[in-house]
């Protein structure tokens, strides 16, 4: 089975959930994350928790590059930016196999309309993760 590399932007409480999560999840390894002023403890969480050698990025673009799949999990303020990096980085090469984003989709339907027409032009397969009770359907990774 080959592994799915993640990569988190985002370093509270949601993703140590996420990530705690992971420790059920066959397949799958956590190699970075981008936070302004968490990302250092949450790597080092990630590496004591033998969820991946995760290592600290300054840039999304750099995570992009480094990753399969990339997880929105920073604040909801930051979700169109974030996004819009992601995209960047996805034009600029980074060879990303999908995108996640948690809940909520954006502030506002406007926020989320454009999140979506951002995520819509990488063509890349992405997951809005709304709730847990959606998690059974998924049967594989990517």
């Amino acid at each position: 089975m080959q592994t799915l590399r993640l990569g988190f932007i985002g370093a509270g409480f949601i993703a140590r959930f996420h990530a705690t999560a992971l420790k059920q999840v066959r397949g799958v390894e956590l190699v970075g994350v981008v936070s302004p002023n968490r990302a250092a403890s949450f790597a080092e969480f990630v590496r004591e928790s033998n969820l991946g050698d995760c290592k600290a990025y300054k840039t999304v673009d750099e995570l992009c590059r480094n990753c399969d799949v990339v997880c929105i999990l920073a604040p909801n303020h930051l979700r169109v930016e974030l996004m819009t990096q992601i995209v960047d980085a996805v034009k600029g090469g980074a060879k990303l196999k999908g995108i996640a984003c948690e809940k909520p989709l954006g502030r506002n339907v406007e926020e989320a309309e454009q999140l979506t027409r951002l995520a819509t032009a990488t063509t890349l397969p992405t997951i809005y993760l709304e709730n847990q009770i959606h998690m059974r359907p998924f049967k594989r990774q990517l």
